[in-house]
């Protein structure tokens, strides 16, 4: 058996697959996911599942989507996952068929669910099969990142109903039996991350509009250096 990688080993990997520096502004949140998904997979807990893809990609895009310059956005993803021995097109590809079922048919008979909780999920509709497959054994271990998934199927499913995110967060958490206090917490840690990456992005904004000010003939620079 190859020996357990380090969290060491996981950093060494992410940059050798992406050697061009990180803003500091974004560079702690990159590694404190890179650690947290490498904490879950040296789990012996750990088993991929789609709502896990979703939260990752979720998770990386809403947090990068002010990353510049724009092209090294994919880089880091790759790898991200390749750092981890995943393949970064399985998470794209998983997330993406996710959010497409949510918005289509399968939204709306998620939503007829959602009004009937008591009822059990189809053994008909896809995207209903796939959430029941998270209960087969060995069950995956939960992370924040599943937490983060569970949010963005609910928004998709309810695209202009805010105010029914929070219940049927709960009722998902229910009938996939994870701990519905430790779901809340782990997404008012999210909501807490984005708010201050939102400041500090209106800070790194201000700095180079101040920077521009003073050289009015230079362009405003990107932000890291390739």
């Amino acid at each position: 058996m190859p020996p357990v990688p380090t969290v060491a080993d996981t950093k060494r990997a992410f940059y050798q697959h992406h050697p061009r520096p990180i803003h500091s502004v974004y560079q702690r949140v990159m590694e404190e996911m890179l650690v947290e998904m490498h904490l879950l997979q040296v789990n012996a807990g750990f088993r991929y599942h789609p709502l896990y893809a979703l939260g990752v990609v979720t998770s990386f895009d809403t947090l990068m989507a002010y990353y510049t310059p724009v092209a090294h956005r994919d880089s880091i993803f790759q790898a991200l996952c390749r750092a981890l021995g995943h393949d970064p097109e399985v998470f794209r590809s998983d997330a993406q068929r996710w959010q497409t079922l949510a918005q289509g048919d399968s939204g709306t008979a998620l939503r007829t669910w959602f009004s009937q909780p008591e009822a059990t999920l189809s053994a008909h509709d896809p995207l209903q099969i796939e959430l029941q497959s998270w209960l087969t054994p060995p069950v995956p271990k939960y992370s924040r990142l599943v937490g983060i998934g569970l949010l963005t199927l609910v928004q998709r499913v309810f695209p202009d109903g805010e105010e029914q995110w929070p219940t049927a967060v709960q009722t998902l958490t229910h009938t996939l039996n994870l701990n519905g206090e430790k779901v809340e917490r782990d997404l008012d840690l999210y909501r807490s991350t984005l708010e201050r990456l939102t400041q500090a992005q209106a800070m790194l904004a201000d700095i180079l509009k101040g920077g521009k000010a003073k050289q009015p003939t230079s362009a405003l620079p990107e932000v890291p250096a390739s």
